[in-house]
């Protein structure tokens, strides 16, 4: 049901935008967060900063991080599924990953947080850590609005301190994508044991 309710929840967005245009880029962030905290994630961060002069902080931070809560939902629940499959025993047993696992539950609730607030740590990791740890969805999810929660608010206050016009967010945006690409690129090279392959067989 979670798909049909981002969906559902995503045009429901896209039409208030074209109804009530006031509030349709704070609207268009609703659908755009889902895609930017996906398992196959795109930028966000600028969108961000661009609305942070056009809105209040806290209904900025309030949508992001609710949109944000929803989609992690189905991250969560998704790889479960991926990971409990005999296909990935070889990720899951791998050393890398055990040793991972080692360091991850010795501070599991501050090593979320901090991935979520501080962009140069990857968050998506840290959900296959939190999935294979059996941590509570509900511990997760109170980091991430801790965390995301913390980091919204920043972006945010960005746009407030700094009017940025708004084609230098898109080309910073992009160049953060080519980035991201160029480093999964990198994470996926044969020689390593590579969970997110399984992706390309999710039903």
């Amino acid at each position: 049901m979670l798909p049909a309710l981002l969906g559902g929840i995503s045009l429901l967005a896209l039409l208030g935008a074209q109804t009530w245009s006031q509030w349709a880029h704070l609207l268009y962030l609703i659908p755009y967060s889902f895609l930017g905290n996906s398992l196959a994630p795109l930028p966000y961060d600028g969108a961000l900063i661009y609305l942070g002069g056009r809105h209040p902080l806290w209904l900025i931070v309030l949508v992001a991080v609710i949109a944000t809560l929803l989609i992690e939902a189905w991250n969560m629940e998704l790889l479960a599924r991926i990971l409990a499959r005999d296909g990935t025993r070889g990720f899951r047993n791998h050393r890398v990953t055990q040793w991972s696992l080692h360091w991850y539950r010795k501070a599991p609730f501050c090593s979320l947080v901090a991935t979520c607030v501080v962009p140069i740590i990857p968050h998506y990791p840290m959900r296959f850590l939190a999935v294979l740890a059996g941590y509570p969805l509900w511990k997760y999810q109170l980091s991430v609005t801790l965390g995301r929660g913390a980091r919204y608010l920043a972006l945010a206050g960005i746009g407030v301190a700094l009017p940025i016009p708004g084609h230098w967010i898109v080309l910073g945006s992009l160049m953060a994508l080519a980035l991201g690409i160029r480093g999964a690129r990198r994470m996926n090279q044969p020689t390593a044991v590579s969970c997110p392959a399984a992706l390309a067989d999710k039903a």
